[in-house]
Formats: structure tokens, C-alpha cells, sequence
């Protein structure tokens, strides 16, 4: 029995190479978008190579990258669960598109497809819930969002179908919950709600267990970083000096 030989060597093997680094590092190299093969990014360790020219990108020269963490403004009927497919949603991981890119974004990062589908998403909102939400693979982001000891704040907006009572606003004003009322009509009220963590479906049941049909939620702020000036849908990079 013949089997055909496949010609050349992992792209990973020669980036290792070109960088005298790991073949781990390399891969992570490539992944993220730094490398280009005859002039164009590839994204595929497992890509075999004979002669081609290999670029490196400069930041990357030494054979680590900055690790990609994404702030988005999340649309509503988006998921923040990975398996939405079975269901039938689009997630966050597929609406990640190049075109939605803020043009608020400094940071130069080359962003792939590959890259984006190992983010993770420590940050969920409901379904039906907007606004930010951060995708990252970056370990010491993901820690600091998962910190239960310290955990961040949280600010949100909220609007329900109703006019609130003094009575009800206290009630919604418990041990580690601060809301106060932005405005106010015979049919609407807008909220601001400022909570340290946040677990999707704990503000429902409360507006729910005082009477409140909750219209619309949306996250504006987890600690320090902020949604604005993202558009529904656009994203970017969170930047090297940026903390949450």
C-alpha cells in the first residue's frame, strides 16, 4: 500500500522557528492574525508551507501577542450562550463581524474568525437584554470579571411600563442594589441601577415580585469601562491601558 507524501512543514513549525520560541507561542501568533503568508494573514497552524515568504508582524516578533479581550454592544435577541445554535440564535461568537468594528477602536489588533471562537464570556446578559457585554481569552481578565470576592459593578438602565411609587422604589432599593428614577410618565418609568455582580434574571424577578412589567434592560458600565461610543452590534478591542 502507497500513501501520498505531504509535502512541507506546520506553519506553526516554521513560526517557532523564525522566532525561536514554542511551537504553542506560534500557534498563538497565528491564530491571532500576525502572521501572513505570500502576503496574506493566515490563521491555520496546521497550514503546511514549503518556500513561501513568512511575515511575522513586528509586535509579535518575539513570539508572544497581546491577548484579545472585546467589549460589544449586544443586541437584543442575541445570546451570550454558546450553545445557541441549537436553538436556533445567533451568539455573540457569530455576530463578531469585521464590518461591526467601532471605528472608535485604537487599538491596531488584527482581529481573525479563528481567534474570536475561543472568547470567552464571562459576562452574560439575557436574551432580550442590550449593551455591554466583553468577550476575552486573556486569564487575568477573565479572573478579575469572575472575582466573587470582589465583585465589579455593574450599571444598568431599565425602563418599565408603569409610574413608580415612592413606596415601590424603596423596594427596590435592598441591601446592595442602588436605583434611582431618571424619568418618569404616566405609562413609562426609566431606571438607573447600580449592583456589584450581576446574574442574569435577578433584576426581572424583582421588578417582577413589586408588580413591575420590565420593558427593556441594558448594561451601560462594568466597573470602569464603559458602553459608549459603541453603536448597537459594533464592537472593539479593549486596549493595553484600559482596566476594568
Amino acid at each position: 500500500m502507497q500513501f501520498e507524501l505531504t509535502e512541507g512543514i506546520r506553519l506553526a513549525k516554521r513560526v517557532a522557528a523564525l522566532l525561536s520560541c514554542s511551537r504553542s507561542e506560534a500557534e498563538q501568533v497565528i491564530v491571532g492574525g500576525w502572521v501572513q503568508v505570500n502576503g496574506k494573514v493566515v490563521d491555520d497552524p496546521a497550514r503546511r508551507v514549503t518556500d513561501e515568504q513568512i511575515e511575522v508582524h513586528p509586535k509579535a516578533q518575539r513570539g508572544s501577542v497581546p491577548l484579545l479581550t472585546i467589549v460589544m454592544h449586544k443586541a437584543e435577541g442575541v445570546t451570550c450562550w454558546a450553545d445557541s445554535k441549537k436553538r436556533g440564535q445567533s451568539s455573540l461568537w457569530d455576530v463578531v463581524d469585521p464590518a461591526q468594528r467601532s471605528e472608535a477602536d485604537r487599538s491596531e489588533l488584527s482581529v481573525t474568525a479563528r481567534q474570536c471562537k475561543i472568547l470567552v464570556c464571562l459576562t452574560p446578559l439575557e436574551d432580550a437584554a442590550t449593551g455591554l457585554v466583553v468577550l476575552s481569552e486573556d486569564p487575568r481578565i477573565l479572573k478579575r470579571l469572575e472575582d466573587r470576592q470582589a465583585p465589579l459593578e455593574n450599571e444598568m438602565t431599565a425602563e418599565v411600563k408603569s409610574p413608580i411609587s415612592p413606596e415601590t422604589l424603596a423596594r427596590l432599593n435592598p441591601l446592595g442594589l442602588r436605583t434611582s428614577v431618571n424619568h418618569q410618565t404616566d405609562q413609562m418609568t426609566g431606571l438607573r441601577l447600580a449592583l456589584k455582580g450581576y446574574v442574569p434574571g435577578e433584576l426581572g424577578r424583582l421588578f417582577a415580585s413589586n408588580g413591575l412589567d420590565l420593558h427593556s434592560l441594558k448594561r451601560q458600565r462594568i466597573g470602569r469601562v464603559s458602553l459608549a461610543p459603541l453603536q448597537t452590534g459594533q464592537w472593539r478591542a479593549l486596549l493595553p491601558y484600559e482596566r476594568f
